[in-house]
């Protein structure tokens, strides 16, 4: 057995729980009813993060296989016409919102950099592959939440009557 596996998988066991924790903990304080569901999901898809990675810990101690099922779509995780309809509402909570976006896209983007360096890491072709693969999902609700994050930047800059030079 690959000790370095296992301790891939358990240090994102505990990544993934924080990340679950984290959007869990921020609903309350958004303002936008459309952000808060995003969040609700997100929170439901780290929950499934753990889970699988769980079930992969148990299966590769037992077998040293990482032959778990769980697909998640690469689909856009949330409907277009949902970013659509998001809408800042006041200066104050557009800043806060923005801000805890801001977290969550940073939380998913250090998911997927420690996922792409632990394939880097392993010699083990499956491993490498899972990593990969988590990567990709990490990297997929990242691009997401800067999607809803350029947005709202974009209003709440727009409502300012300032655009920053970036």
């Amino acid at each position: 057995m690959e000790k370095g596996i296992i301790g891939i998988l358990n240090y994102a066991l505990t990544k993934e729980i924080e990340g679950r924790e984290f959007y869990k903990a921020k609903m309350d304080s958004l303002s936008n009813p459309e952000l808060k569901t995003i969040f609700h999901t997100l929170a439901n898809m780290e929950q499934g993060h753990v889970e699988y990675i769980k079930r992969l810990i148990k299966t590769y101690e037992n077998s040293e296989s990482l032959e778990v099922d769980f697909e998640e779509s690469q689909e856009n995780i949330f409907e277009k016409r949902e970013l659509e309809e998001i809408t800042g509402g006041t200066v104050s909570n557009m800043t806060l919102d923005l801000t805890v976006l801001k977290m969550g896209y940073m939380i998913e983007d250090d998911f997927m950099k420690f996922y792409l360096k632990a394939a880097e890491s392993v010699e083990d072709k499956e491993a490498k592959e899972l990593f990969l693969k988590l990567a990709k999902w990490e990297e997929h609700h990242r691009d997401t939440l800067y999607e809803y994050y350029k947005r709202l930047s974009d209003e709440y800059w727009t409502n300012m009557n300032f655009t920053p030079l970036y």
